[in-house]
C-alpha cells in the first residue's frame, strides 16, 4: 500500500471534513474547509492550475443559482461539470493511488485511488442542489422493505447470472478505500441521483422520482453491459426507496457504501 506524504493526506481529509460538514447541511463551515482544502490540495501539488478553473466555474455557477435558481440552462452546466469531473476529463486534478494489481479470483487489475475532482463535484453538489419536497406521508415501513426487497434482487441476478461470485477477502487497503467508496464515490453519486433527481421531478409522484432515480442510476454503469444495468438500477431503487422512506441523504449514502463494502468483502472486486 502506497502511503501519501503528510501535505497531500491533510489536504484530502480537508476535503473529507468539507464533504461532512455539507452532508450535515453546516454550509458556511463546509465553504470555509472547502476553500482551505483547495489552498491545501493547491500547495500539496494534488491540485495544479487547470484545476483551479474548474473551482473558479463552479464557485460562479453556485453564486449564479443563489440568484436564479430555477434557470434550467445554469443546472445544466452544472450537471454537465459534474461528469466531466466524475470522469475525471478536467485536467489538473492528480489523484493518488493507494494500491494497484489484481485481488484473488479477480478477472482484472484494480487501482485504489483518491479522486479529488470526483469529491469536488460531490461538495457542489450538496451545496447547490435545493432539498427535495416530499409533500404527504408515506409509508416509511413499506418502503424498507421494498428497498431491501430491491436488494436482494440485485444480488440475487448478479449471483445467479454469474455477473459476481463469492469471494470472501479483506484486503489490507480496505480502510482508505472505505474512505474514498463512502465520501468520494457514493456520497456524490447520491446527491446527484436521489437528491438531484428528486429535486428535478418535485411535481411528480414519489414513485416516478424513485423509478427515473433508478433507471438513470442504472444506465450510467452501462459500461458493464446490460446485465450490469439492471443490476445497477435494481439495486438505485433500494437507494430511492430509502431515500424516500428516510428523507435524509445519509440512509441511502450509508446503504450504498454498505452494500459496496457487501460487495468488497464477499463478493469478486472488481467484476
Amino acid at each position: 500500500m502506497t502511503l501519501p506524504d503528510f501535505s497531500v493526506l491533510g489536504a484530502y481529509v480537508l476535503l473529507l471534513l468539507a464533504l461532512l460538514a455539507a452532508l450535515f447541511t453546516r454550509r458556511r463551515l463546509a465553504m470555509g474547509l472547502g476553500v482551505a482544502a483547495s489552498v491545501a490540495g493547491l500547495l500539496a501539488g494534488v491540485l495544479q492550475l487547470p484545476a483551479l478553473a474548474a473551482i473558479a466555474v463552479l464557485a460562479g455557477l453556485g453564486a449564479a443559482l443563489q440568484r436564479w435558481p430555477r434557470q434550467p440552462v445554469l443546472w445544466a452546466l452544472g450537471v454537465l461539470l459534474m461528469l466531466v469531473l466524475a470522469l475525471h476529463r478536467w485536467p489538473g486534478f492528480v489523484s493518488h493511488a493507494w494500491w494497484q494489481g489484481v485481488l484473488p479470483g479477480a478477472s482484472q487489475p484494480y487501482t485504489v485511488y483518491w479522486h479529488w475532482d470526483k469529491g469536488l463535484a460531490g461538495l457542489w453538489l450538496l451545496l447547490c442542489l435545493p432539498a427535495p419536497q416530499w409533500g404527504t406521508a408515506v409509508a416509511r415501513q413499506r418502503l424498507w422493505a421494498a428497498a431491501g426487497l430491491a436488494l436482494l434482487a440485485a444480488l440475487w441476478l448478479a449471483l445467479g447470472n454469474g455477473l459476481l461470485a463469492w469471494q470472501p477477502k479483506w484486503p489490507a487497503w480496505w480502510l482508505p478505500w472505505l474512505a474514498a467508496n463512502l465520501l468520494l464515490v457514493s456520497l456524490p453519486e447520491e446527491a446527484l441521483f436521489r437528491q438531484g433527481v428528486f429535486a428535478a421531478l418535485a411535481a411528480r409522484p414519489l414513485w416516478q422520482r424513485c423509478l427515473a432515480s433508478a433507471l438513470l442510476f442504472g444506465l450510467v454503469h452501462a459500461g458493464g453491459g446490460g446485465l450490469w444495468v439492471l443490476v445497477a438500477a435494481l439495486a438505485g431503487l433500494g437507494y430511492a426507496l430509502v431515500y424516500a422512506a428516510g428523507q435524509r441523504l445519509c440512509w441511502p449514502l450509508l446503504l450504498h457504501t454498505g452494500f459496496n463494502v457487501l460487495h468488497l468483502a464477499l463478493l469478486s472486486y472488481p467484476r
